[in-house]
């Protein structure tokens, strides 16, 4: 009986067993069966050429037995195949799982205070849910049907996977008061994007850091607050203007293993900063201000917030002139000239004019 294209599959004994060493040896050994297993498989299809055996009808009429005793696992495979069997066993898969509740009212609602004890009752059962499954939501989406037949939906992304009923449901109602429904509500769903349950463990060298839930609600009130325009992380944005910048959403990230702990003394900033060094502390919108200007030069800034240092011009240098989106006609472009000047108040600060207006305006404080 002629050998299975298993028996090349075997890795030799004198394999290396760590490294990449081993890696390579698995691979030859892999392509070595794959060959072999051609190999074979060639040489009975020779044999069935031999035998005068054609079609797949005429090995399917032989027996099998006999297939097996002369041919071994590759006529056995042939010989399935010729009658249509699969040799591999089919699994099912369920079909995902849903997280979604929903209520269907017997009177519209108006209001978020009303809303707020329906997605109470939802959050419930959508969080026994994900605690059976051993499951939390990073993303929810709450629809709601109005009686006007729109439909007003809006997600929530989650900064870490969450199942407690309460922090859902102040999420979704400060994300809802942000962005109220227009008209009465009949039916209202809550569906969860789940991931597998977080596993965290704490420290008894580190200070205990905000849960994700905790930080979650707080950025979510901040927004229902301030707006969602106001809150977040500054991100870059590619462009030459100074000004320019953009909110993305704030995520927590934890400290990395092996860091310092967060009791640990670590130097921040030099005890004595080398000559020269200087930040600038931009304002989150620029202040406008009067600056009497002679030959072209400021010698007097009058600002028009107070708190903030004015005075006779001491020093200046400058300007600096940067333009940018001029080929644009929308409210990205600019075109000013800076000065950094120092005022008779002891500060130094930095101006910016406007060539197309003439408006003057203090971009911050330089330290």
């Amino acid at each position: 009986m002629a050998p299975g294209p298993e028996a090349g599959a075997r890795a030799p004994a004198d394999a290396p067993r760590d490294g990449a060493g081993a890696r390579a040896a698995l691979d030859r050994s892999s392509a070595r069966a794959a060959l072999d297993a051609l190999r074979i498989e060639r040489a009975v299809l020779e044999r069935f050429d031999r035998w005068g055996v054609r079609t797949l009808g005429d090995v399917a009429r032989l027996p099998r037995a006999d297939v097996r005793a002369r041919l071994g696992l590759a006529g056995l495979r042939i010989h399935q195949a010729a009658c249509g069997e699969d040799a591999t066993v089919l699994v099912p898969a369920d079909a995902p799982r849903v997280f979604l509740e929903r209520a269907e009212l017997e009177w519209p609602i108006e209001g978020l205070e009303p809303l707020s004890f329906v997605l109470a009752r939802l959050c419930d059962g959508l969080s026994t849910a994900l605690e059976r499954a051993d499951r939390g939501a990073i993303a929810v989406t709450t629809t709601l049907r109005l009686v006007t037949r729109q439909v007003h939906v809006r997600t929530l992304h989650l900064p870490a996977p969450m199942r407690d009923a309460r922090v859902l449901r102040t999420l979704v109602g400060l994300d809802l008061e942000s962005h109220p429904p227009a008209a009465g509500i009949d039916v209202v769903e809550v569906e969860a994007e789940v991931a597998p349950g977080r596993i965290t463990q704490g420290s008894l060298l580190e200070h205990s850091l905000p849960t994700p839930e905790d930080l979650a609600t707080l950025v979510a009130r901040l927004g229902a607050l301030m707006g969602e325009s106001r809150v977040g992380a500054p991100a870059l944005v590619d462009t030459h203007d100074e000004r320019a910048f953009a909110m993305a959403p704030f995520r927590a990230t934890p400290p990395e293993a092996g860091s310092r702990t967060p009791g640990a003394s670590v130097s921040v900033m030099p005890e004595s900063p080398s000559p020269g060094a200087s930040c600038l502390r931009r304002f989150r919108l620029p202040l406008a201000t009067r600056v009497v200007v002679d030959r072209g030069t400021p010698v007097r800034v009058v600002p028009s917030s107070r708190g903030v240092p004015g005075g006779a011009v001491v020093a200046c240098a400058g300007p600096w002139r940067s333009s940018g989106h001029w080929w644009t006609f929308d409210r990205s472009a600019w075109d000013r000239d800076e000065w950094d000047v120092e005022v008779s108040e002891g500060a130094v600060i930095r101006l910016s004019r406007h060539r197309a207006t003439g408006q003057w305006a203090i971009e911050g404080i330089l330290d």
